[in-house]
Order: C-alpha cells, then sequence, then structure tokens
C-alpha cells in the first residue's frame, strides 16, 4: 500500500476509546496515521506492517448541517505536538475518587477528634469518604484526578466526651459545612450516625 508522504500525517497515538479495526469491530490502541482524504491506518507510517483499515468508533462521530464529523477526543495524542511541546505521552486518564472509610487512629483517639474527607460528584447528592492523600489530590486539582467532576470537603470529627455532646457537635459540624460549601444532602448522608467512633469520656 502506497502513500505519497505529503498526504499522511504519521506518528500519531491514540490510548483507546477513539478507534476500532475495521474488519474486526476491535478497539485499537496504539500508533496510527492519517490520510489528507480522512482515512486511518494502524502504524506510526505506511513503512509499518502490517497496516489495518481503522475506522472510528461510531459514538465518536457527530452530525453538523447533516455531514458526519468526528468529535474531539482527549484520548488521542498528536505526537508531532506532545514532541515539540517536551510533553511525556507516559500517563493515564484521570481517574475517579477511591472510596477510603475514615477512622480514628491511637493518636486521634488521644487528641479526641479526627479529620474526615469526603468528595460530592458535581450536582448528584452523592457523597463519597477518602483519604487525606485522596482529599489533597482533588483540592489541589491534581492531573491524576477527576478533580473537575468532584467537590471536596472536610470536617472535624469528634470522637470523645459526653456522647450527647458529640453527638450534637459533628450534626452542628456538619449541616454548618453543607451550607457552607453548599453541599446539599451532606447531612442526610451520615443516617443519622453522628456519635460513629465515639469512644466514651
Amino acid at each position: 500500500m502506497y502513500f505519497p508522504k505529503s498526504q499522511i500525517k504519521s506518528n500519531q497515538y491514540t490510548n483507546g476509546g477513539e478507534l476500532q479495526v475495521k474488519s474486526t469491530g476491535q478497539e485499537y490502541k496504539g500508533y496510527y496515521f492519517t490520510t489528507s482524504n480522512g482515512d486511518f491506518y494502524s502504524g506510526k507510517t505506511p513503512d509499518d506492517s502490517p497496516i489495518e483499515t481503522l475506522i472510528q468508533i461510531p459514538s465518536q462521530v457527530g452530525k453538523v448541517d447533516g455531514e458526519s464529523i468526528p468529535l474531539k477526543n482527549y484520548y488521542v495524542a498528536d505526537f508531532d505536538y506532545y514532541n515539540a511541546k517536551n510533553i511525556s505521552l507516559d500517563r493515564t486518564a484521570p481517574r475517579a475518587p477511591i472510596q477510603t472509610l475514615g477512622k480514628p487512629t491511637d493518636k486521634d483517639i488521644q487528641n479526641g477528634f479526627f479529620y474526615r474527607y469526603f468528595v460530592k460528584k458535581g450536582n448528584e447528592g452523592r457523597f463519597i469518604e477518602i483519604s487525606k492523600d485522596e482529599y489533597n489530590y482533588f483540592r489541589s486539582q491534581n492531573s491524576r484526578v477527576q478533580w473537575q467532576l468532584y467537590i471536596p470537603t472536610q470536617i472535624k470529627w469528634d470522637i470523645q466526651g459526653d456522647r450527647e455532646q458529640v453527638y450534637n457537635g459533628n450534626k452542628t459540624v456538619v449541616s454548618l459545612t453543607e451550607q457552607r460549601e453548599n453541599l446539599p444532602g451532606f447531612t442526610l448522608f451520615f443516617r443519622d450516625q453522628f456519635d460513629k467512633f465515639w469512644i466514651g469520656k
């Protein structure tokens, strides 16, 4: 298969979710090149073999004025651009938060309180308890995580003292956090267990 060099764009890469092998329908991950007429082929250049004809995954094609056009996919990398910018392509897609159920350490028990960390997904009333490290990822907008989709928050959680006071104190902290940080449903998330981890006086 011959392609004039002036009509190809080589050395492109996809992490998946964009292209599939035309003959098998299998999702394609790896290097590919394109031609001036919009065709996709496996391999860095036409010199690679074997060359498979690739097509865009149907969900990645949209319509404008009745004409099919490719939609931008952020998992496809243009090597020429990233090489010019000296940006590494050794990376993975941002991930969702990892749930970790907080519990007090021996030091926390001595102190009578500890901090608990949570994220809320966008406009949904869904909360996930996470670790301090995970909280820091989302708080600092780390590229490893889907920080754009979640709102991080932390609260101080009392575990020592009069049980009723601990219950009321934690409930007040959660309620104020819900109001101050606009986190509807945060109070309900605790299912009235505001004396959880209570260890007495």
